[in-house]
């Protein structure tokens, strides 16, 4: 099983972790500021979290 990557938060720069719900899925939070994904499938939450660009 490979380790998933998750890139430091757009936003603050902080470490992010992947949070599980239980029976709705999952989202990814950032530990420092708290922002977060959408509830949703363990793939698209990465994916989107790693899609995001850091705001001016």
């Amino acid at each position: 099983m490979s380790k998933t990557i998750l890139k430091p938060c757009p936003f603050c720069g902080g470490e992010a972790k992947e949070r599980y719900e239980c029976l709705n899925g999952v989202f990814v939070q950032c530990n420092e500021c708290g922002v977060s994904t959408h509830v949703s499938s363990s793939v698209d939450a990465i994916e989107t979290w790693n899609r995001r660009v850091r705001g001016n």
